[in-house]
């Protein structure tokens, strides 16, 4: 391959890559063509992407934009699978691998860190964007609701006991 093609794949790679970058690094290398499209049409559906990295360009791509430690990783048959939200693509992946043993799952990148496998799989467990999005919007409207509710109780007390008081005093005989 030419310098010039090299150059213009690397600045291709850097350019697709920039900003803050989240995936998963799978080895593909055991599945068959039938496995590969299966899991591409499965990711596709859910709005994630599948990209084939030639390694010593990747290496060299990442290392421009700040991420080191990918040396490793990038070895063999390796493919960034990414999307906009990094536990959803995990999770799927994890749950990919449980139908298909061959499929490899490498490392992970989030926010342009540099992610273990240990930690890609705990980031599979967490909920995914719009679930935390909406325990987030719960713990921001809690503190209304509770103020709502003891102004509430407030009301309900004070009508209570001005409703005792006129029982108390009718019963007196007083005036209400």
């Amino acid at each position: 391959m030419s310098k010039a093609i090299r150059t213009r794949m690397m600045k291709e790679v850097t350019t697709r890559f920039k900003g803050p970058l989240a995936g998963v690094f799978i080895d593909f290398r055991g599945l068959d063509g039938k496995a590969a499209d299966s899991l591409r049409k499965e990711l596709r559906a859910a709005k994630i992407e599948v990209d084939v990295l030639k390694n010593s360009l990747a290496v060299r791509a990442f290392k421009d934009l700040g991420l080191s430690g990918l040396e490793k990783t990038l070895e063999g048959m390796t493919a960034l699978v990414h999307g906009p939200d990094p536990a959803d693509v995990a999770k799927k992946l994890f749950a990919w691998k449980e139908k298909n043993k061959k499929l490899e799952i490498k490392s992970g990148i989030l926010e342009n860190k540099v992610l273990s496998l240990a930690e890609v799989k705990q980031l599979s467990t967490m909920p995914n964007r719009m679930a935390l999005l909406s325990q987030l919007a719960g713990l921001i409207a809690q503190p209304m609701t509770d103020i709502a509710g003891c102004l509430n109780a407030l009301l309900q007390d004070t009508a209570g006991l001005l409703k005792a008081l006129e029982e108390k005093k009718s019963k007196e005989g007083g005036a209400p």
